[in-house]
């Protein structure tokens, strides 16, 4: 009987209420990518191969910027779970993202990291780098981050222990 008693106070019951869910439309998509393909064309208007070139290599080294803060940020967090993050290509959701649910406030946290050090790592570059590449990182960070920011935004109100879920078309915000 007290074994029994003991394993169910360690049972773990998920429980998960939706509160807030917001879908993502086509509209919003597409023009995430016209707005991407305009940075392209900008670059290779003004720059020429040059700018086509560091457009293509400024989108590697800001994948390569964002998964090294990510990793320098997961070093502090204890729970292996929160540390699963995936690279994907799926529009608005274009480079890492969270593999499964993930607290509000920690995306909130690690995105607002991301985008303040990697802007400063950016800046610490301005000496060495071409007008073009300089102009393609900061744009490419800035493509990259602006819809998970816009989505902080948009749950902003909400209780901070909740999980958010990132899916293709939408986001949703749980309560457990």
């Amino acid at each position: 009987m007290k074994q029994s008693l003991s394993e169910q106070k360690n049972a773990t019951i998920y429980q998960y209420q939706l509160v807030k869910r917001v879908f993502i439309h086509s509209e919003l998509i597409i023009s995430h990518l016209i707005t991407g393909a305009i940075f392209v064309a900008f670059q290779m208007l003004f720059y020429q191969m040059d700018g086509l070139f560091s457009a293509l290599l400024g989108f590697a080294i800001v994948q390569f910027l964002h998964l090294l803060i990510l990793l320098l940020t997961f070093i502090r967090v204890d729970e292996a779970v929160d540390r699963q993050w995936i690279w994907r290509i799926n529009p608005p959701w274009i480079g890492f993202k969270p593999a499964n649910e993930i607290k509000l406030s920690l995306f909130r946290r690690v995105h607002r990291q991301l985008f303040w050090v990697g802007l400063c790592l950016i800046a610490l570059l301005y000496p060495w780098l071409s007008a073009s590449m300089m102009i393609s990182l900061v744009c490419w960070h800035m493509w990259l981050i602006v819809p998970r920011m816009l989505l902080s935004f948009v749950f902003r109100k909400q209780r901070k222990d909740g999980v958010l879920r990132l899916q293709t078309k939408e986001a949703s915000y749980y309560h457990r």
